[in-house]
């Protein structure tokens, strides 16, 4: 179920176009076969674009309720499960999270590999009111439970998903993943950080469109300290 609801939200937008151009073609052989039968004088040229309409009707018929499933199946059946399962990279359920909305539980992304390459930062590719962590700040030391803001508004946005992994590890937790836009709002409420070794690590958040195109992820350096009981 998951493979379809993934696949339905990817190519959404292709699929829309695909049922749309078809109704239009069906359109016009409609508004045709309902002139013919208009203007047929025998009965045999009268029976042969009726049923040419009737075909014509069927067919749009058809296709407006694959709009209408694929509407349905993205805007209402993909929104009740949580988001983690709509991203296409398997994972691990590691439980670092907390729930909150439609957060999926936290999960690891398993290496290829034993060579896990130090993490690369690009500060070009966090955008101020498009793509950006606003909290916690770059160089911050974090404990305890922390809340994560930023922005995700994008035109064709389709998901996505923040991350942790430490600097010298190229070996990627996903914490949280969504589907709605985020205006300098919470990404992740009460991420525990301190099931995490203490140490230097980096947040990523990676925004994915209604394309499947993943851009390039908005990456900031910090540091996970002890929590200090208060």
């Amino acid at each position: 179920m998951a493979e379809l609801l993934r696949f339905f939200v990817q190519y959404e937008a292709v699929l829309y176009f695909i049922l749309g151009l078809g109704g239009i073609i069906y359109l016009y052989r409609f508004w045709n076969s309902w002139q013919e039968v208009r203007l047929a004088v025998y009965g045999l040229e009268r029976e042969a674009s009726r049923s040419r309409l009737n075909q014509a009707a069927v067919v749009l018929f058809f296709l407006l309720i694959l709009a209408v499933f694929v509407f349905i199946m993205v805007t209402f059946v993909a929104t009740t499960l949580p988001a983690q399962s709509l991203l296409s990279t398997p994972t691990l359920d590691l439980g670092l999270g907390t729930p909150s909305g439609t957060q999926p539980a936290a999960t690891s992304t398993v290496p290829q590999s034993g060579v896990l390459p130090t993490v690369s930062i690009d500060p070009a590719a966090c955008v101020p009111n498009r793509v950006i962590i606003s909290a916690p700040t770059e160089g911050e030391t974090i404990s305890g439970a922390v809340e994560v803001r930023g922005t995700v508004d994008l035109p064709n946005f389709g998901f996505y998903k923040f991350e942790v992994a430490r600097a010298e590890e190229e070996l990627w937790l996903t914490i949280q993943a969504g589907r709605n836009v985020v205006r300098d709002g919470i990404l992740v409420e009460n991420w525990d950080t301190s099931r995490l070794p203490p140490g230097a690590y980096v947040l990523q958040l990676v925004v994915t469109d209604s394309a499947g195109q993943e851009l390039p992820p908005c990456r900031i350096p910090v540091s996970i300290g002890v929590a200090v009981d208060e």
